[in-house]
């Protein structure tokens, strides 16, 4: 999402008369879209931005700017904590910027643009996109799920779905611009709620599955992506749907985040390590070739050994092709930020490396059979050093094989003779 961001406000900007900089002396305007889901990211932000001190002195008239979930948690505390930053935008300010720019260009005074939150985004899109055949579309902004750990809620707002006539007039742009994959995106697509016929409660994950419908009608779309799903949102209907409907990709991403059902109940996610396992068992009996990938946190607070233990047992059940693993860290507002940070650091690393390691093993594992058969590949991705291609199957796994720059945006058929934990190696099929 943040990638997708990044990319509206540089069309923004080059439909306002900038050019892309090549490097840093060269710019008149730095932006930094931030992060706030780990503390981690945040630090670097900053570190990153103080890194810029001797390029400001050196030239005055240098506009930086801060966007996306940092800025608009910290908002005007921004410009003590960063005194370097000129300009602070939260996400639902972005389309302002070009306009924040231009004031700072003429006036040279500090601007905080954080009051647009819970606004619904206006339905105007810059052209570009930083590829030529895949492309990301928001369906959704914000989320109402109140995760505990999460800020999502407090720094994009409560959800709000764009209607489906306006994301559908999109894909169809996208699909006569000669773009092939789109992947949806929001922070819980399952409640999408673009389709007002249709009624919360009544209709569990329908909207979204009505859109899926009508997406892979669209003539020129080869590949549906969508991310990401929330279990307790998700339902057997669109596992089926994922299976009926040809340009939906056999990709899912449920976030499972902890398998002990205390730890999940203190996270507030809204199912059981039960149901969870119940939702995995229905997926793959519609996409038994289909991959599934997750998020987990290790280390929440109070989490015990048997906590741990849960979450351990839940990867090896359910064997994921793929996952996000990360520590836990407090970030307030959230609820959990009240909550007594306890598993000590060592304990989180400990575990953090039991967790990567185990899934290193099954990763690798969930690729050998690949070995020798033949995917589909669109590749996205070239290293002039190695004079290899890279891509990904409609499974979402990453393939490496020697190619020419020109190949990129092409699907291919590769014979897969090598597999790693990350990634599947072959030739092209002639």
């Amino acid at each position: 999402m943040n990638f997708r961001d990044s990319e509206f406000v540089e069309g923004l900007l080059l439909e306002d008369g900038f050019r892309k900089a090549g490097s840093f002396d060269k710019a008149d305007v730095i932006l930094f879209n931030s992060c706030s889901v780990r503390k981690h990211a945040e630090d670097r932000l900053f570190s990153n931005i103080a890194e810029l001190a001797a390029l400001k002195k050196k030239n005055p008239q240098l506009v930086i700017g801060l966007m996306g979930c940092a800025a608009q948690n910290y908002s005007d505390k921004i410009l003590e904590k960063s005194p370097l930053v000129d300009f602070v935008c939260g996400p639902g300010n972005e389309t302002d910027i070009p306009a924040i720019i231009a004031d700072i260009m003429e006036n040279r005074c500090p601007v905080i643009a954080t009051n647009k939150v819970n606004d619904k985004r206006p339905e105007f899109f810059p052209e570009y996109r930083s590829s030529s055949f895949k492309a990301y579309v928001s369906i959704s902004e914000g989320c109402g799920n109140f995760c505990s750990y999460c800020i999502v809620p407090y720094v994009r707002g409560r959800e709000r779905s764009r209607e489906a006539k306006d994301v559908i007039r999109e894909v169809k742009d996208l699909a006569r611009r000669g773009f092939r994959e789109i992947t949806l995106l929001g922070q819980n697509v399952n409640s999408y709620g673009g389709y007002k016929i249709l009624k919360k409660g009544r209709s569990k994950g329908q909207g979204l599955i009505k859109l899926l419908t009508e997406l892979n009608k669209i003539k020129g779309i080869e590949r549906i992506r969508f991310l990401t799903s929330h279990p307790k949102d998700a339902s057997p209907d669109l596992f089926r749907a994922m299976r009926d409907l040809g340009k939906v990709c056999e990709h899912l991403h449920l976030p499972a985040q902890s398998g002990s059902d205390r730890i999940l109940k203190l996270m507030n996610r809204g199912y059981t390590s039960k149901r969870y396992l119940k939702l995995i068992e229905e997926y793959r009996k519609s996409a038994p070739g289909g991959s599934v990938t997750t998020d987990i946190i290790v280390g929440f607070p109070s989490e015990t050994k048997k906590d741990f233990n849960d979450t351990r047992r839940l990867m090896e059940k359910v064997r994921f092709d793929g996952a996000f693993i990360f520590k836990y860290s407090p970030r307030p507002p959230a609820r959990s930020a009240g909550f007594k940070d306890d598993v000590p650091k060592e304990i989180k690393q400990e575990r953090l490396k039991t967790l990567l390691d185990l899934q290193c093993a099954i990763s690798l594992e969930k690729n050998l059979p690949m070995k020798n058969k033949i995917a589909q590949i669109l590749i996205d991705g070239y290293n002039i050093k190695e004079s290899q291609v890279t891509g990904r199957t409609r499974a979402g796994k990453v393939a490496v094989f020697e190619g020419r720059k020109d190949l990129i945006g092409r699907f291919v058929d590769v014979r897969i003779e090598s597999v790693s934990p990350h990634a599947l190696k072959g030739r092209i099929v002639k």
